[in-house]
C-alpha cells in the first residue's frame, strides 16, 4: 500500500499522468523500479517529471501517512480495489488513491446533489422533495458536505435511512465546515467519508475544485440546486458535462 501513497505524492506527478505510468507498469512497485530509458517510453512525460520520480524514492512520507491512517481508523482505496467504481476509475484523472471512513457499498445507481449555500426554506424543502425521490429508489446521495443544499441531502439521507457519500477536499481527520462536526460523525456511521487527501491535508481554496471533479465523476446523474453566478457547484456541472454525466439544474438563480 505504501507505494500507491508514495505515487501520489510524488511532486509534480498528478492523476493524468500517475495512470499513464500505471498503464504502462500496471503497479506502482513497478514504476518506483523503473529506469530512466524506462519511463521516457511514457506517453506525456517529459524530463522533469522522471527527475521528479528519481528524486522522490523515499518511502518515508508513504510511510507517515499509512501510519496516520491505521491510527485515525481511515481506510484506503486504490484503483485496483474491486469497490472503486469503473466508471470513476476509467477517466483519465481519476487519483489512484483515495482515503475513507464508513461503509463504501457497492453503488449501483449515484446521483450528486449539490447547490447553493445560503438558501431559503423553500429552496431547502425542494433539496429534501428531491433527496428523498432518490432514497426511495434506493440510489445512493453524493454531496460535498457543504453548507446549503449539500448539507441538507445529507441531512435527508441519515434521517430516512438512504446511503450518502460525503466528498471533501481535506483530510478525513479535519472537519469543514468546523460546524459540521455532528454530521460528519453520522455521516461516517451511516455512511461514507471520502478524500482524495491524506490526512493532515488542510482545506485549503483550490482543494475544492478537485474534490467537485470527484463528485461528478462517482455520480451517475448531478442534480444541482439554486446555482448563483458564480457558484462552486457549476464547477461540479462542467465535470458532469466533461464525464458525460446526466445533469439537471433546479430552480436556477
Amino acid at each position: 500500500m505504501k507505494y500507491w501513497i508514495w505515487l501520489t505524492q510524488i511532486p509534480n506527478i498528478g492523476p493524468v499522468l500517475s495512470n499513464r505510468l500505471l498503464e504502462k507498469y500496471e503497479n506502482p512497485i513497478e514504476i518506483y523500479k523503473a529506469t530512466e530509458d524506462s519511463l521516457r517510453l511514457v506517453k506525456g512525460i517529459n524530463s522533469r517529471h522522471i527527475e521528479s520520480i528519481q528524486s522522490s524514492k523515499s518511502l518515508e512520507k508513504a510511510e507517515e501517512i499509512l501510519d496516520k491512517c491505521q491510527r485515525q481508523k481511515i481506510l484506503i482505496l486504490t484503483k485496483e480495489n474491486y469497490k472503486y467504481p469503473y466508471k470513476a476509475k476509467q477517466l483519465e484523472d481519476a487519483p489512484a488513491v483515495l482515503y475513507y471512513q464508513g461503509e463504501l457499498k457497492n453503488l449501483n445507481h449515484t446521483v450528486a446533489i449539490v447547490g447553493v449555500r445560503r438558501c431559503s426554506q423553500e429552496i431547502k424543502k425542494k433539496c429534501v422533495e428531491i433527496t428523498e425521490k432518490y432514497i426511495c429508489q434506493g440510489t445512493t446521495v453524493i454531496s460535498g458536505m457543504a453548507k446549503g443544499i449539500d448539507a441538507c441531502a445529507s441531512t435527508v439521507c441519515i434521517n430516512e435511512g438512504g446511503y450518502t457519500i460525503a466528498i471533501v477536499g481535506n483530510g478525513l481527520d479535519i472537519c469543514y465546515p468546523s460546524e459540521h462536526q455532528l454530521l460528519m460523525e453520522k455521516i461516517r456511521e451511516k455512511g461514507a467519508l471520502l478524500s482524495e487527501y491524506p490526512p493532515g491535508t488542510k482545506p485549503m481554496r483550490y482543494n475544492f475544485p478537485r474534490r467537485n471533479r470527484l463528485i461528478s465523476a462517482w455520480a451517475d446523474e448531478v442534480i444541482i440546486i439554486a446555482p448563483g453566478k458564480g457558484s462552486g457547484s457549476l464547477i461540479t456541472a462542467d465535470y458532469a458535462k466533461k464525464y458525460d454525466r446526466k445533469i439537471e439544474i433546479v430552480w436556477e438563480q
